[in-house]
């Protein structure tokens, strides 16, 4: 029995290793050829999903290096004294990683997936890996709480699953629609989850006729401002204004609005990279799943990195950081530093910007309003268990200069309401 469990820990460790720009090429490819595509075909195509995935990611850890120092800085300058730090979903994830529990969350995704597809209570094929391993959080977080009732972290586990591929479903057509990408739905449950309080935040904003009226989207702000509302200008200026609000030298302010600059221009080119090599290998799946299964349209499961460059999501988040700090330091209820995560907002806000219609305005208030209802506060009380999570896991390790912190937690993966919700009503059951 050891022995299996050894053995299937190093595949899983191996599988780990390769990151979305292989992994998702690799079983596309092998989906493809095993549907009836020709080499050729597949290959191509799936090395040029490679591309894609390796240019948006490179651009997006260039986003994340460049503007998380930026972000820390501001921590430190601003002196915020509150016992909880996040330390982001590295740790966090890495820790649910170590668990044993894992090994049997993830073949459980993979039948849980089948099984719904089978009996058409999904139209999701999810190939990403790292989907997957997101909805561990609700497993996980339930394992902590019960003390290790294994029964009732599967149960967590699966509900999650479940929920994650029925929205994904959900959300489909307007994602195709908005950002161009047939046959694509997003099954990140992190993400997912605060896309409902998005939408109904949305409509009562509708409902207040000076925001209702203030249409900016990236062509209108293009009309009003010039050059100046274009992508490249906007990203330029937001990074420099988050320099210096962070306390850099000028020249240091200038490098980050370049940077943002680059980022909001290359990203959306690399997304057409990866929706060229996606377009056939999805004609080829989708034709031979509708052969199988006759009325059904079945879209390929991914994750939600292949639509954050979207120049409306991008400017939204940037914008985001500093009031998230500012927010934090005047909430009541708040414990959290947020300090990892900060530059992963964009994850938060990425599937609500269809529902806004690009409408940067919108986006931004309705940022702001997650964070200072839903982030700051779940964040926090996720934290007694998130604590004890990575230090079953032995990671318990505070970022320098946060003596005064007693407790850790993951400010955007952590605070996500779906995993929140189950783990605490599952938990009842103990």
């Amino acid at each position: 029995m050891q022995s299996i469990i050894k053995i299937a820990n190093n595949i899983m460790q191996f599988l780990l290793s390769l990151d979305s720009a292989v992994l998702v090429p690799i079983f596309l490819f092998i989906l493809a050829l095993a549907l009836g595509a020709k080499f050729k075909k597949a290959l191509r195509s799936a090395l040029t999903v490679g591309v894609g995935f390796v240019g948006i990611f490179t651009l997006t850890n260039l986003f994340f290096s460049e503007l998380a120092p930026a972000a820390e800085a501001m921590v430190q300058r601003w002196n915020l004294s509150l016992n909880v730090i996040d330390v982001g979903w590295g740790p966090y994830m890495g820790s649910i990683w170590a668990s044993p529990i894992s090994l049997l969350m993830l073949p459980l995704f993979i039948v849980i997936n089948i099984v719904l597809l089978v009996i058409k209570q999904t139209d999701t094929l999810d190939i990403d890996l790292w989907n997957y391993a997101l909805c561990f959080y609700a497993g996980m977080l339930t394992y902590v709480s019960t003390g290790h009732n294994i029964v009732l972290t599967l149960i967590a586990f699966a509900i999650s699953v479940f929920i994650t591929l029925k929205l994904a479903d959900l959300t489909a057509p307007k994602m195709q629609e908005f950002f161009g990408l047939p046959g694509i739905s997003f099954p990140h449950v992190v993400s997912l989850s605060f896309l409902p309080i998005g939408y109904v935040l949305s409509k009562l904003l509708d409902k207040i006729p000076f925001i209702r009226d203030l249409d900016w989207d990236e062509e209108t702000l293009h009309k009003k401002f010039g050059i100046f509302g274009e992508p490249i200008f906007m990203g330029f200026a937001i990074g420099l204004i988050i320099g210096l609000l962070a306390g850099q030298s000028f020249a240091d302010a200038l490098s980050l609005g370049v940077t943002m600059a680059a980022v909001m221009v290359l990203l959306p080119r690399m997304v057409s990279v990866l929706v060229e090599g996606l377009v056939p290998l999805n004609e080829t799946i989708r034709e031979k799943f509708q052969k199988w299964m006759p009325g059904r349209n079945i879209n390929i499961g991914l994750d939600t990195a292949i639509v954050i460059g979207n120049p409306t999501t991008l400017t939204a988040s940037i914008m985001l950081v500093p009031v998230a700090l500012v927010l934090a330091a005047i909430l009541p209820y708040n414990r959290v530093i947020p300090f990892a995560d900060l530059s992963s907002i964009t994850f938060a806000i990425c599937l609500i910007t269809p529902y806004v219609n690009g409408n940067i305005v919108k986006l931004f208030i309705i940022g702001t309003l997650i964070i200072a209802l839903v982030m700051l506060p779940l964040s926090t009380l996720v934290a007694p268990d998130i604590t004890r999570i990575v230090q079953e896991a032995n990671m318990f390790d505070l970022p320098e200069g946060f003596s005064q912190a007693n407790m850790v937690t993951a400010f955007l993966d952590g605070s996500n309401p779906i995993s929140f919700i189950i783990y605490k009503l599952v938990s009842l059951f103990n």
